[in-house]
């Protein structure tokens, strides 16, 4: 027996006697954590250590990622009528190499829960960001359309691994007073991200013109340079190791957050580990072992059915989104010359930030929270959508723009409440499910947008409107809003 083996027997050599405790607290007909001597609930735990140096350096990692995955956005929008005047492509490839992108997306974000929640937040967390780096670069090298479609897909595949995977991370390394304004910043580094390659764009290209090689060179470097912060900074989840009975990694990664944050409003001792062990048995009491990381566990008992209302909600939420997103530069050309057009979609980006500004504001107000947010955010969006049908002429960037800012809004919202209706052993398999269904979402959309455009350019905008309505319809079926309640203690 190792060193490290000893220290975990002889410092948990109660867990056995801990256990007998766990039957008695599980037979309370409320699953709700107790409040006693005995038990301790993580949440109060990590809020008791606050959030510092330790969580911040987790978040500039994810951060500067976003920023790269914004920037790839931006990019890949731009680079539309650039390569139908170098490569002479179609319409049709145009729409598959969005459907590539999606359908990477979708696949990435599958496999990102049964991984993330088998082995750990981690190293998942490391080699997303590695491989997403590497398929940036690589992408420079294409010569012909397929290369790029190729290299699209396996972009969609790691970036749509890495997103679950990081929103799960944050998610349970954050007070719980804190997680709801904080989800905000990483999806305003994603509208920063845009807004850095539309200001790289204003340097390199000129219209239709310039080298979108060496805009998205420099649209990668971002992400070399989380990169190699990930690798210093990025630890595993101690919720997740409590939850698999790591208890010696689960503590010594407690110790280094409170050692890092300068915590001294807690001390980690014997007895508080004991009482967190209850809490983790606990809690595995009620998840039971067979929903570890399977999709299967999803679709059990009362599951099925919020599972099902999420993954409408998704579904519609980006077939709004990513419908204006990318209709939104095609109309423009159409309307406005090449230079109005760099300056619109700058705006677009510009109340992108303002979106998870305002998100972040108002997310942990009481009476609106995440479900009653997510509702208003789908009702403004559609109105804002279908006004284009009578004043698109005169009046379309600035309806697209409102129309984007809730719908961004609502992308903060719709994670948070996500991640906080599904328990440790299942949250990136749930989040990681409903944003795949989301995707799927995105892949219909170029199509769909192409038929009804036969009839007029400002149609999809029709498409957008009924998706938001019907979002706002299906965020009323959520049962309860999870504002103010534990992580694992909303199921």
């Amino acid at each position: 027996m190792n060193e490290i083996e000893q220290q975990e027997a002889s410092h948990y050599s109660t867990i056995n006697e801990l256990k007998s405790e766990i039957q008695v607290v599980s037979q309370k007909e409320d699953h709700s954590i107790i409040k006693s001597d005995n038990i301790i609930n993580f949440d109060d735990t990590l809020t008791q250590i606050g959030f510092g140096r330790f969580q911040i350096m987790q978040y500039l990692v994810s951060i500067i990622l976003g920023i790269m995955e914004g920037a790839q956005i931006t990019i890949f929008t731009l680079m539309i009528p650039i390569l139908k005047k170098e490569w002479d492509i179609s319409e049709s490839i145009v729409s598959l190499q969005t459907s590539f992108i999606f359908m990477g997306f979708l696949v990435g974000s599958m496999l990102s829960g049964q991984f993330t929640d088998r082995y750990g937040r981690k190293l998942p967390f490391i080699f997303s960001s590695l491989f997403t780096v590497l398929i940036c670069f690589a992408t420079i090298l294409c010569t012909n359309v397929y290369q790029l479609l190729i290299m699209r897909g396996f972009m969609g595949v790691f970036v749509g691994f890495f997103a679950p995977c990081c929103v799960t991370l944050l998610q349970e390394i954050t007070p719980n007073n804190l997680r709801g304004q904080m989800t905000g910043t990483v999806t305003l580094s994603v509208a920063i991200g845009q807004l850095y390659g539309f200001f790289m764009a204003s340097l390199i290209l000129d219209g239709i013109n310039g080298s979108w090689r060496w805009l998205t060179f420099l649209g990668s470097l971002p992400g070399l340079i989380a990169l190699i912060l990930s690798l210093m900074y990025i630890q595993e989840s101690p919720r997740y190791l409590l939850l698999e009975g790591k208890y010696y990694d689960a503590f010594q990664t407690l110790r280094l957050m409170i050692k890092t944050n300068k915590t001294t409003e807690i001390n980690l001792s014997i007895e508080i580990e004991h009482k967190l062990v209850i809490w983790s048995l606990y809690m595995n009491s009620i998840a039971k072992k067979t929903e570890h990381a399977s999709f299967k566990s999803l679709l059990n008992g009362d599951r099925l059915y919020i599972s099902i209302v999420l993954w409408s909600i998704w579904f519609l939420l980006c077939f709004s989104y990513y419908g204006n997103l990318m209709t939104m530069p095609q109309i423009l050309y159409q309307l406005k010359d090449n230079q109005s057009q760099l300056q619109q979609l700058v705006y677009a980006c510009l109340s992108d930030i303002l979106g998870a500004i305002l998100a972040t504001l108002i997310i942990d107000i009481k009476g609106l929270g995440r479900k009653n947010s997510l509702i208003i955010g789908f009702l403004i969006a559609t109105i804002f959508s279908f006004l284009q049908l009578y004043y698109y002429e005169k009046h379309f960037a600035i309806l697209a723009i409102l129309q984007k800012m809730f719908l961004s809004m609502n992308y903060i919202f719709c994670y948070q409440l996500t991640t906080e209706l599904y328990p440790t052993k299942l949250r990136t398999t749930g989040l990681g499910t409903a944003v795949a269904i989301g995707r799927l979402g995105v892949i219909l959309m170029p199509w769909s947008c192409m038929i009804v455009s036969q009839y007029s350019i400002i149609a999809p905008f029709l498409l957008f409107s009924i998706a938001s309505f019907l979002g706002s319809i299906f965020t009323c079926f959520i049962p309860f809003d999870t504002l103010g309640k534990s992580l694992d203690n909303n199921n």
